[in-house]
């Protein structure tokens, strides 16, 4: 006999693989399980593709019929971009479906469930919950607020700077921390730094050491349009790349669209781009994860917006001084008990430098809420542990 909750471990892995594909769609993973053999595997390719329960069944090497269904997200029960799970998922004759965590997304939320118990299977939910959860935080946050999902990453010495005062950051941290934000960079979907980055280090800001599909969008905060056409990103990753400024210089803008490069005028605040304004646009444009590499100025724009759900802080062990550039700019705090508030999720090792990971934000409590809440609605109740 499987284990359940090792079954749904390795569908939460499969869901995994979708990172950086799926943009405004939850990463899911899939499993199909029939006389204690795995005969199916699936999760969500891509944006726009087929769903995970869809991808296991097709992948089965014999007949689903009587067989056990394992996917991390409630399966939906409504047309979307592509036809409803739960009708596949009865019409191969699963039995048994085990869910991870209901869908936040009120469109399909208990309905699934609901749908598939009608028509006589049987469901169990919130195995492995946590995992199930924590996968489509991102996802969460979109259905809660309509914002996108944003991570911070920055490199500092043990004095909190990004640079010293000349603007050279290369390198504070290791080779080997480095390679981890090429993999920070495949599972997103676009990244994002300000203007003084491209003037300083004129970087690619493309994906080394990880193969992938396509590249992550570039975004480029340009308040006054006033990017070098000789500039790398413009150059030679001009066609992912977004421009964001507040102003609409038509002669300019036509130069860079002949390089693929596409310019969002926002609104402006304090004298920069309104990150506000922008992250309404960008999730518009179904982008959904953004990696945010600097620099503080724009660290502290999206900190003060309250826009940051997640921070990558990289310390190595070098001192600076005081007339190094500080992680954060200005964010008007004059008051401790005005300080933005945040919570140490992770802490790992590269070499001599330290990872930690904070969050701002945990839309993972808002799921499991909810899978709490309908939990007992179905035929057989199961708890993770």
């Amino acid at each position: 006999m499987v284990n359940p909750l090792i079954v749904m471990q390795e569908a939460v892995q499969l869901a995994l693989m979708g990172k950086g594909y799926t943009m405004t769609n939850p990463n899911v993973g899939a499993v199909i399980v029939k006389n204690g053999r795995i005969i199916g595997r699936g999760y969500h390719t891509a944006f726009g593709m087929h769903h995970a329960e869809i991808e296991a069944l097709k992948d089965c090497s014999e007949s689903p019929e009587g067989a056990d269904l394992y996917v991390t997200l409630e399966p939906c029960s409504s047309h979307g971009k592509t036809p409803p799970c739960t009708d596949a998922i009865i019409g191969a004759g699963i039995k048994r479906v085990f869910i991870g965590v209901v869908d936040p997304n009120p469109v399909n939320s208990n309905k699934g469930i609901s749908k598939l118990m009608d028509a006589g299977l049987e469901v169990f939910l919130g195995y492995a919950e946590d995992l199930c959860a924590e996968i489509i935080e991102d996802f969460a946050k979109f259905i809660y607020t309509g914002k996108p999902y944003v991570t911070l990453k920055a490199a500092t010495s043990i004095d909190g700077k990004i640079a010293t005062a000349n603007n050279d950051s290369k390198w504070i941290s290791n080779e080997s921390s480095r390679i981890y934000v090429q993999y920070l960079r495949s599972v997103s979907d676009a990244i994002l730094v300000g203007i003084d980055t491209v003037m300083s280090d004129n970087p690619m800001l493309n994906v080394r050491n990880f193969s992938r599909d396509k590249e992550p969008l570039k975004i480029v905060l340009d308040t006054n349009l006033k990017i070098p056409i000789d500039s790398n990103v413009v150059n030679d990753m001009g066609r992912y790349l977004i421009l964001a400024t507040s102003v609409n210089d038509e002669e300019k803008i036509s130069k860079l669209e002949k390089f693929g490069v596409r310019t969002i005028v926002c609104n402006k605040k304090d004298g920069l781009v309104d990150v506000n304004d922008l992250t309404d646009r960008l999730i518009k444009a179904n982008i959904l994860n953004i990696l945010v590499e600097g620099g503080s100025k724009v660290f502290a724009s999206f900190i003060k917006e309250g826009l940051v759900d997640k921070l990558y802080l990289f310390t190595a062990n070098k001192i600076i001084g005081g007339d190094g550039i500080p992680l954060f700019g200005s964010i008007g705090v004059r008051n401790m008990q005005d300080a933005v508030k945040c919570h140490l999720v992770d802490s790992k090792k590269f070499e001599d430098d330290t990872l930690n990971v904070y969050k701002f934000s945990d839309y993972r409590k808002n799921i499991l809420e909810l899978t709490e809440k309908y939990r007992n609605r179905c035929k057989i109740v199961c708890s993770q542990g």
